[in-house]
């Protein structure tokens, strides 16, 4: 404050007669324009947190204003009324020689009128299911993208979307518009049609949309198609259990129905009833009566859906796709997929399996397993048999279960030594180990190479070659050589003290056939956009929106071809003179046997490297009981398979 003194304080060239200081305010004590005037300047800063609050809110307002003038210039592009008629076609999964594994479905879609026409539970358990806030936001669930937001942050990758029911009405009836990538312009645009769609329609006309356009599987588009299939009735007329059981197969149409897999739906089914009941939408009693209930589905959906060819493979596609496409995307429809699926091979594969475990099975104490065929030069997968029966159970032995591999992973420990430079003829004591209480061995005597302590199986070998070469050395080669189970670097992981599956490891042995090249075993060959075509007869017309391997990232030279070719010789060996000779064609085939405590788990993996080709089997049990076989049983499936496979 200036107490009226002769020089005055002033800002440029304003005397002021007070002044609130602010950080950095520049003042000068006189007129400015005298030579003897003094010029101060305030030093305050703000605490580093109140700076940090401040930007933010700027930052946060400049985020607002360019998002508020891009939907003002999307707002005009897309017009949406009236609404279009949305519906797309299915997603159709074709093997090598382009035979669809699904016959097409022909029935004509139906659409209901009014919101009414359908059951009171559908939409309940729609909102519960899918947007519980469907009434409450205006089309974009601010809460729900942070919320999603948040918990992909935790797990370090992207698990949760957050899709109001007005976004997915908005991809589904305008593509063209939206796109069918999955990018964060995509996803703007998305959210401009759903402001707009909240502006021009009521809540209950776009629920209504939904209901009748929303992508349901097996070329159904809505819930009266749906409710028709599988319950050969109206939409009208669905019960609370029924309505849940439909809005449960949202996140995969095509992999989550009752038929294909009966617990999943009913497990996804609950769920919802249960989220039913918390928001208030149907009584404690109504929603334990729809829990105690059976999924009664048509007889013509189940014989429909027990027609698909492959089915262990067929469901696997449809998880490849969601990892490849998103969620979101995926489960829209309109693709046509190409595979790498032999169908000849694959029925052999599945034959072979349910005999051999009906007939050495039933005898052996063994009631499951599974056979992995890929072709070495690009990791596409031939055949894929997840279990017995797949009518019985689901569960994917070779892509879901983690087993124990047994001496099947002593090929990353011999990688790993002839990598670091170590003679394959270097000789190892046949002694016990009694500091990691391993005993001597069991088929060899003396000292013995590494030649003999592979093809013998010798446990106390290989535990020496993966000391020789350096635990991490070991769990190093097998994480290059695509193995993305959890690995711990100890003496004992060299004999199988870890849990891998067998699409992963057989992916490994396929890399040494390929000359130490791997490629990511992997389903699908292309993605086709069955809604962008020149001609819609002919699925080579369409847009091609993913192709394997065309980045570059899916293969790498994981080990040198020196390396390669001596550890393949070793595995001949196997065959040839030790554990797995019940595997030997006479092909020059080479491979690996694998056996864990008590006999739970049998392998044979192994590969033929003049055709090309390399099969993983594994044998056992669901409930981990041991078995009264070894890894013979697995050689011997391994060869009688793949006799018929080359010949």
């Amino acid at each position: 404050k200036d107490e009226n003194s002769t020089n005055g304080i002033y800002r440029g060239k304003r005397r002021l007669p007070s002044l609130i200081l602010r950080h950095g305010d520049v003042l000068t004590v006189g007129p400015p324009e005298l030579a003897a005037s003094v010029k101060l300047q305030y030093v305050d800063p703000p605490p580093w947190y109140i700076l940090a609050i401040r930007w933010s809110l700027y930052g946060i307002g400049a985020l607002i204003c360019l998002v508020v003038l891009v939907i003002g210039i999307e707002w005009s592009k897309v017009p949406v009324r009236p609404l279009p008629i949305g519906i797309q076609g299915p997603v159709v999964v074709y093997s090598r020689d382009e035979t669809p594994l699904r016959k097409p479905r022909t029935e004509v879609h139906r659409e209901l009128r009014r919101l009414s026409d359908f059951s009171q539970y559908l939409p309940q358990a729609v909102v519960a299911s899918e947007d519980s806030r469907f009434y409450w936001h205006f089309g974009v669930d601010p809460y729900g993208i942070l919320r999603a937001l948040v918990r992909n942050i935790q797990g370090g990758t992207i698990r949760e979307g957050a899709s109001t029911i007005t976004q997915q009405v908005a991809r589904s009836l305008f593509p063209e518009y939206v796109g069918r990538g999955n990018s964060a312009g995509r996803k703007l645009r998305e959210m401009v049609v759903a402001l707009k769609l909240e502006t021009f329609y009521s809540k209950n006309d776009i629920l209504k949309a939904y209901l009748n356009r929303v992508y349901l599987g097996i070329e159904a588009y809505g819930f009266e198609d749906a409710a028709q299939f599988y319950f050969d009735k109206t939409a009208r007329d669905l019960s609370i259990e029924e309505a849940a059981t439909l809005v449960a197969t949202l996140p995969a149409p095509n992999s989550y129905n009752p038929v294909q897999d009966y617990n999943t739906a009913l497990q996804l089914r609950n769920r919802v009833i249960e989220r039913m009941r918390i928001l208030g939408m149907i009584s404690d009693e109504e929603a334990s009566r729809a829990r105690r209930s059976r999924i009664q589905v048509s007889p013509e959906a189940r014989e429909f859906l027990s027609s698909v060819k492959a089915p262990y493979f067929y469901s696997y596609v449809f998880g490849e796709l969601r990892q490849l496409l998103g969620k979101d995307l995926a489960q829209e429809g309109n693709f046509y997929v190409e595979t790498g699926l032999d169908l000849q091979a694959q029925t052999l594969a599945e034959k072979s399996l349910r005999d051999y475990i009906n007939s050495t099975g039933a005898n052996l104490r063994f009631s499951q397993g599974a056979i992995v065929t890929l072709d070495t030069s690009n990791g596409e997968i031939r055949t894929l048999v997840g279990g017995a029966d797949y009518t019985k159970s689901q569960f994917n032995r070779a892509t879901q279960a983690q087993r124990q591999p047994g001496s099947t992973f002593k090929l990353f420990a011999y990688t790993a030594a002839l990598e670091k430079g170590i003679s394959a003829a270097k000789t190892y004591s046949c002694d016990p180990i009694n500091n990691l209480k391993i005993d001597g061995c069991k088929r060899s005597s003396g000292d013995i190479n590494m030649y003999t302590g592979l093809a013998q199986s010798e446990n106390v070998t290989a535990i020496q070659v993966a000391q020789d070469a350096g635990l991490n050395n070991m769990v190093g080669v097998a994480q290059r050589l695509g193995i993305d189970s959890k690995l711990t670097p100890a003496p004992r992981l060299a004999i199988g003290l870890s849990e891998v599956n067998v699409l992963e490891i057989t992916g490994s042995y396929g890399a040494i056939a390929n000359s130490g090249v791997w490629n990511r075993p992997h389903a699908i060959r292309r993605i086709l956009d069955s809604n962008d075509c020149t001609d819609n007869n002919d699925p080579q017309t369409c847009r091609v929106i993913y192709t394997f391997g065309e980045n570059g990232e899916m293969s790498s030279q994981a080990v040198s071809p020196a390396v390669a070719t001596i550890m393949t010789d070793m595995l001949r060996g196997v065959v040839q003179v030790g554990t797995g000779r019940s595997a030997a064609l006479g092909l020059g085939e080479a491979g690996k046997t694998g056996t864990t405590d008590r006999n739970v788990d049998l392998w044979f993996i192994g590969f033929i490297p003049s055709r090309q080709l390399v099969t993983g089997i594994w044998l056992g049990n669901d409930d981990n009981s041991p078995t009264s076989g070894s890894s013979a049983q697995a050689a011997q499936l391994w060869s009688s398979y793949m006799r018929q496979v080359v010949q």
